[in-house]
């Protein structure tokens, strides 16, 4: 039978069910790996370090595990174990106990107090909704307590990094520290506690534009009218200009759950160990299964390898399914309860695997499949320069997306997104994604890669600019629609590019090594640095990381575009250009596989295939 799209082929259907239930499994739990971190009470640096890590294990345990499937010449047992071995191993995650923090069980009103001999003021900051400690209007909006008493305890104590000298004075006088009357002497330095009329404090605006603390949004409020030890004074002044940091006792008490946990020490914690051995296993099993089924059925199609795409897009519709699935049935099952309950999606992500285990053992191949001299491959690229730097340049792009895939879930949470949002931002990903490789060849072909390649850098600008100022999740809806840029857009014209760029008889390796330096790599680094300066504690909080990030895409823009068009833009003779095309060509299926189970990553030509039409 024909169809527009080709003859059905039978002996192609177990194929395409490998790749629907190997990654419908990967979209029921690989998307929420940070935010179940998140919840186990692991940082912002643990999450980061476990998140960076693995795929530098996974870059190197790839090619490995190719090599040992060749030795024994039975790819099919290894993929299949594999995948066994990756569903059990990902459910050992659930054995990982809840990290032990202190006394952070209920959310905490927490406000700065400017203190100067000219006066002093309350700054309120809008803190990311997810930690132990909150803003004081952000309080009242998050636990709907419109009938807050009139007058709550402030308990202060100075900022670490403050100035710790002088003395603070109570006074009921009017005017500066020169020319008043102190009632109350206290050493700067030293704790103390007083009282003041909370609704009267907030109705005293500073009217000076919006200031800041940490990258948090804060507004600031004239304090007057205060008490403390009993006696009413009207201000509070210092000798020396000190930031205090000020816990609010108001009745009714919040009684809301923290979302998250406060590391209490720099050393990394139980918790973390646990996660990571677990993890680091967890990756090594889940590594080569992509490039084992690629090669495969390569095999299986002989010479029919380009509707490999078409078997492949059946590994996406599995992924989108099941991703959006099952954030509403977290949710579902979560409901009324002060955490999520991802249980459920460890159970069907091991249930898919199974399934794909079953159907691999049906997979009919002819066990011919050798590896080839990646590590002499990969010298010979590093030889021609036009090579070197879009290879930078991939590496950049990866380092941009590790920051999101980790920290892009995990900031949502802390602006108080559930789990139904979560679901719709794989929806706003994963349409324009799939919609977009469908015209993805043609774009290239009308504006050329490298403008490709630039107008991704500057979605992934847009978007973390974005993500800077966004008031709430919701927001971030229709910024992920700039997912189709960032990703199927740009990978589709670097696998492109490269094929294009490649010395003749490298084509496979270069387009695995794209693969390595992206999902590997670039990703690695982006999810170790942006831990280290995601936690607003430590670091430099998530509105200024994204912000840097921002700058860091406009760079990457300018400088590779500047070198491009400085020295590779001069286009390259036609005998050049035929050669680079028939390095991109496989001269059997054998061949195809072969190269794509070295090379690491099947994923290049997965972009490129299923941007071509039907």
């Amino acid at each position: 039978m024909a169809l527009p799209c080709g003859e059905v082929n039978r002996q192609l259907f177990p194929v395409k069910l490998m790749y629907f239930f190997f990654f419908a499994g990967q979209g029921a739990i690989l998307p929420f790996i940070p935010v179940y971190m998140r919840q186990l009470g692991l940082s912002a640096t643990e999450t980061g370090i476990i998140y960076g890590v693995m795929p530098f294990v996974a870059f190197f345990v790839r090619p490995l595990i190719g090599v040992l499937s060749d030795k024994i010449q039975n790819h099919k047992a290894v993929l299949i174990v594999c995948v066994l071995l990756t569903g059990v191993l990902y459910n050992l995650l659930l054995l990982t106990p809840t990290k032990q923090t202190h006394d952070n069980s209920a959310l905490a009103i927490t406000v700065h107090m400017q203190c100067s001999h000219d006066d002093s003021f309350i700054r309120d900051c809008m803190v990311a909704h997810g930690g132990c400690e909150i803003g004081l209007k952000q309080a009242l909006d998050a636990t709907n307590l419109t009938e807050i008493s009139k007058t709550c305890v402030f308990q202060c104590s100075v900022e670490r990094d403050s100035i710790k000298a002088g003395s603070t004075c109570f006074t009921a006088d009017i005017g500066t520290l020169s020319g008043v009357t102190c009632g109350s002497v206290l050493n700067i330095g030293d704790d103390f506690m007083f009282q003041s009329d909370v609704k009267g404090i907030l109705a005293n605006e500073i009217q000076m534009g919006n200031s800041s603390y940490r990258s948090h949004a804060c507004t600031d409020y004239d304090l007057k009218n205060l008490t403390f030890n009993g006696t009413n004074y009207w201000q509070l002044l210092c000798e020396s200009e000190t930031l205090f940091n000020c816990k609010l006792h108001c009745t009714p008490e919040i009684s809301q759950k923290c979302m998250s946990t406060i590391v209490s020490d720099d050393k990394l914690s139980e918790t973390f160990w646990i996660f990571f051995i677990i993890y680091l296993f967890c990756s090594i099993a889940i590594s080569p299964v992509t490039n084992l089924i690629d090669a495969i059925a390569y095999d299986i199609l002989s010479d029919k390898r380009r509707s490999w795409g078409r078997q492949r897009l059946w590994g996406t519709i599995g992924y989108f399914i099941f991703a959006v699935a099952s954030t509403f049935v977290m949710d579902a099952i979560s409901q009324n309860t002060n955490s999520v309950d991802y249980s459920v999606s460890f159970y069907i992500f091991l249930a898919l695997l199974v399934s794909s285990c079953v159907v691999g053992y049906f997979l009919k191949l002819s066990e011919n499949i050798h590896c080839g001299q990646l590590f002499k491959n990969i010298l010979g690229l590093l030889k021609y320069p036009k090579v070197v730097v879009f290879l930078i340049a991939m590496a950049c792009y990866g380092i941009m997306n590790g920051v999101i895939e980790a920290f892009l879930f995990w900031y949502l949470i802390m602006l108080g997104a559930s789990q139904k949002i979560l679901g719709l931002c794989l929806v706003f990903q994963c349409v324009p994604e799939i919609i977009m490789l469908q015209f993805a060849g043609k774009i290239i072909k009308r504006i050329g890669h490298m403008s490709c390649l630039h107008i991704a850098c500057f979605g992934y600008a847009i978007r973390f600019f974005c993500y800077s100022i966004i008031p709430g999740p919701w927001y971030v809806l229709p910024v992920e629609l700039l997912h189709c840029l960032t990703c199927a857009l740009m990978y589709a014209a670097a696998s492109s590019f490269v094929s294009e760029i490649s010395p003749e008889g490298m084509s496979a390796t270069a387009q695995g090594l794209v693969g390595g330096l992206y999902f590997g790599f670039g990703k690695g680094i982006g999810s170790l640095v942006t831990g280290q300066l995601f936690d607003a504690g430590t670091g430099l909080g998530p509105v200024l990381t994204f912000r840097i990030y921002g700058g860091f895409a406009i760079t990457v823009l300018l400088v590779y575009g500047a070198v491009h068009f400085a020295f590779f833009r001069v286009a390259t003779s036609d005998k050049e250009t035929a050669s680079y095309r028939q390095a991109g060509k496989e001269k059997s299926a054998k061949g195809a596989a072969e190269k794509l189970l070295c090379a690491g990553d099947g994923a290049a030509v997965e972009m490129r295939d299923r941007t071509k039409p039907c």
